[in-house]
């Protein structure tokens, strides 16, 4: 499209400042949900910036030196892989598009507020609009060429495979492919003794996978080698190679036959589009005139079959594996964002590790202030037969190998270790698998050690994978940093929470009488709760509360706490707004809020009597209701200035008078559990700002609440 001289200057100058200063805008503009709902795509978030950077990067240079050539051409690459790995045109065309639409409703909106001239505006939305509809254009045509190769090579390979009764490619495990191969090779050829390499592509070394014979006699322990003439033929030239006799000039190949007791042998090259990935070796001692210029033919046919099934196999494998190492990567990371119990991230990081790398057991420990190292989470064979983490059965650093000693002083290295040596592997499960490897992990953060992650194989470790390696240290890494966000929330929380309970010592120094009441009506909250069978984060907000609860007679006037008659209506009353005035004091902290309709509720009653909104039954929050019982508990058994603390079966009476009036039944049936099993026995009270709890006073007889 040709542009007036002016327009297209104007134009040219407001797209590279927008792709210059205003990127981030354009970015924002490129919504995610737009991005393409495929697996390439949901990997690519990660590197969503990036990405996007790239390609402005590509833009801004082809508008500025007025030269597309590298970005077309790198968006025909795109297109190309993209078709290659079995997108559909949706994922491949809307890249250009969904990059046009963020850049064009910014143009628009810096236009419409004055901050662009509309000309300006116009020009530059003409040329990135013809760039990027090229763009399209390219990646459609180079698309549609792409898979129409893609097309045409799989179907020549399914014509392939349709000549043999046996589908070959029914399975993607290589090792299962290549055993069906090797007994279909025997039959097809009439071979006696079969053998299928793999070869190394950078050393040629080949690495026996399959055989149907007693190759421990004949081939060298480790990796084999050919004679380099033999090599050159079979990798190289991709040609069969018929070994006739005792040859001098390939000593290597004469060694094996002379092992084998034969003086014919037939070496095929394994070729997948022109490229050597193994060799196949054919032997039949009784028939050496077996391998005639047709029958090795058809061998060669044969051996390229089983090269691109076996290439197929373990390439589906590796994308399985990284599309299951990426999944876990992004669970690691979603798990790491998304909580700060440190008992649940281990839970699930160690049971994402054990699917991963198929261990035995994955263990993690957290390194404690002591030098204590303790077993916190596990996952595995061994939890199955019943074996549990143990904090008590800690490990101390004279306790490890050298190999983990050294690991653990070390941030980056992971250590391999003896199982007879190592304090990590639990007594008593030899009968149930055998253990032949120990990997540990450190687990650091800021150059602070915070655990060891801990992996038992049944595997020696010379058959560790490398990209197991890898992901281990990288969730390794996620735990790390996950374990110091959680310590330092938790010193934040802390911090708040003493600060909230020294602001509950100012009501003790009013009425020396109820001194440590909040402590003990957290002690007895917490017991119901327990037995309760409340979950770890409503056993925290519960105590939080029962700390809490009657921070809001700060508020309330010195001489009506501690009058010794009965309360006036108007001073009840006064008294009663409490509840409310607790819930605005933590209004604003952040890690109480579960904790506050606790406390704004905990004098309502079960009969929809109480206050401050007259709440009946279930629709009390069962914190607050279970906070009522262990209050009104905790008062009966103190004394108080008007009366003095009743006999246990008499409060234990009380309780049951009121169960269903005031009291939550199930609620008191667990307290008065909790009593007949002498789960409430006397504690002493702390005398430091960590233990002192808000008080608060119960009346026994008429109402059992202030």
């Amino acid at each position: 499209m040709e542009y007036a001289s002016d327009l297209y200057e104007k134009g040219k100058i407001l797209a590279l400042y927008v792709l210059d200063k205003k990127r981030t805008f354009v970015l924002s503009g490129i919504a995610k949900q737009e991005s393409p709902p495929s697996a390439f795509y949901a990997f690519l978030n990660q590197t969503r910036k990036k990405y996007f950077m790239n390609y402005l990067d590509l833009l801004q240079a082809s508008i500025s030196e007025e030269d597309r050539t590298d970005f077309l051409a790198e968006e025909t690459f795109q297109s190309y892989s993209q078709g290659r790995n079995g997108f559909e045109p949706a994922d491949v065309l809307s890249i250009p598009r969904i990059v046009n639409k963020a850049f064009m409703e910014l143009i628009a909106g810096m236009v419409e507020a004055g901050d662009a001239d509309s000309e300006a505006g116009l020009g530059a939305s003409m040329i990135i609009g013809e760039l990027l509809g090229e763009a399209e254009t390219i990646r459609a045509q180079s698309f549609v060429q792409t898979r129409d190769e893609v097309i045409k090579f799989y179907h020549s390979y399914q014509e392939e495979i349709d000549r043999f009764p046996d589908n070959l490619a029914a399975t993607l495990d290589p090792q299962t492919l290549m055993l069906s191969a090797l007994r279909k090779a025997t039959d097809l050829v009439g071979a006696d003794r079969c053998a299928i390499f793999s070869r190394d592509l950078l050393t040629n070394v080949l690495h026996l996978e399959v055989s149907n014979f007693e190759h421990q006699g004949v081939l060298d322990e480790g990796p084999t080698k050919f004679d380099e003439s033999l090599m050159n033929d079979l990798v190289y030239k991709g040609k069969p190679v018929l070994v006739k006799g005792y040859q001098r000039s390939v000593p290597l190949i004469t060694a094996i036959m002379k092992k084998m007791k034969t003086k014919v042998l037939l070496v095929v090259p394994l070729m997948v589009r022109g490229r050597n990935v193994g060799i196949m070796l054919l032997e039949n001692m009784e028939r050496p005139e077996l391998f005639t210029p047709e029958t090795t033919r058809l061998a060669v046919r044969f051996a390229n079959r089983v090269a691109v099934s076996v290439e197929n196999a373990r390439l589906h494998g590796s994308e399985q594996r990284k599309l299951k190492e990426t999944i876990a990567l992004l669970e690691v990371s979603r798990l790491v964002s998304s909580t700060l119990d440190v008992d649940v991230m281990l839970s699930r990081l160690v049971q994402i590790t054990a699917d991963v790398c198929e261990v035995v057991e994955c263990i993690a420990y957290i390194c404690m202030e002591d030098g204590r190292i303790c077993p916190t989470a596990s996952f595995g064979v061994l939890s199955e037969n019943g074996w549990k983490p143990d904090p008590r059965d800690y490990i101390m650093p004279s306790d490890l190998s050298d190999e983990e000693f050294e690991s653990l002083l070390s941030q980056k290295k992971l250590a391999i270790s003896d199982p007879r040596l190592s304090p990590f592997v639990p007594d008593g499960f030899s009968d149930i698998v055998k253990i032949e490897t120990v990997l540990t992990i450190p687990i650091y953060s800021r150059e602070k050690l915070l655990g060891v992650t801990v992996l038992l194989y049944s595997i020696s470790g010379d058959e560790l994978e490398s990209e197991d390696l890898n992901l281990i240290n990288a969730i390794s890494r996620q735990a790390g940093v996950a374990l110091d966000n959680a310590s330092l929330y938790e010193d934040l929380e802390q911090s708040y929470f003493s600060t909230i309970k020294a602001l509950a010592r100012a009501i003790e120094v009013k009425d020396p009488y109820t001194y440590g009441h909040s402590e003990k009506v957290t002690v007895y909250a917490m017991a119901i709760g327990t037995r309760m069978g409340l979950s770890e984060r409503e056993l925290k907000n519960l105590k939080y509360a029962s700390a809490l609860h009657d921070i809001g007679k700060i508020g309330i006037a010195k001489k009506i706490l501690n009058k010794p008659q009965s309360l006036s209506d108007e001073e009840f009353n006064y008294v009663k707004t409490h509840p409310q005035l607790g819930d605005s004091i933590i209004e604003l902290i952040p890690f109480l809020q579960e904790s506050r309709e606790i406390v704004l509720y905990h004098h309502e009653r079960y009969d929809g009597k109480g206050y401050p909104e007259g709440l009946k039954g279930e629709d009390i929050p069962l914190g607050a209701r279970i906070l009522s019982v262990a209050d009104s508990f905790e008062a009966m058994m103190s004394d108080r200035p008007y009366r003095k603390a009743l006999p246990l079966p008499e409060a234990e009476g009380e309780l049951e008078t009121h169960s269903g009036t005031q009291f939550d039944p199930v609620v008191v049936k667990a307290l008065l559990g909790v009593i007949a099993e002498g789960g409430l026995e006397e504690k002493p009270v702390s005398d430091s700002s960590e233990s002192v709890e808000a008080v608060d006073e119960i009346e026994v007889g008429k109402d059992l609440s202030p």
